[in-house]
């Protein structure tokens, strides 16, 4: 993967805390109307992002493609949209003390 310009990470990290901020809401808004229980929850927001992913990589395939560039390569992607997942699901541990979350007041 290439190097990510500063302007290019800035517009990364945007996009992220958009993106999460967005599914964050929805997760609790879903919640709070279903009842549904949060692993319920997040197999659906899996699910939905699976869906996007083929509607998106159908609309880059065949005689009208989006002209973009982007072609789809299923296996490949998959992989990466696996791997992304589990290492965000992963807890990463850190050895510096001022990192880590606060738990609560002594």
């Amino acid at each position: 993967m290439p190097a990510f310009s500063s302007d290019d990470e800035r517009r990364h990290e945007e996009a992220q805390a958009h993106i999460r901020a967005t599914i964050m809401n929805e997760f609790g808004e879903v919640m709070r109307r279903t009842g549904l229980p949060p692993m319920v929850v997040m197999r659906l927001a899996a699910q939905a992002v699976g869906a996007i992913y083929r509607e998106s990589a159908a609309a880059h395939s065949g005689s009208d493609a989006c002209p973009c560039g982007w072609c789809p390569h299923e296996r490949a992607d998959i992989d990466v949209l696996c791997s992304a997942l589990t290492a965000a699901c992963i807890r990463q541990p850190t050895r510096d003390l001022r990192l880590l979350r606060i738990a609560g007041t002594a």
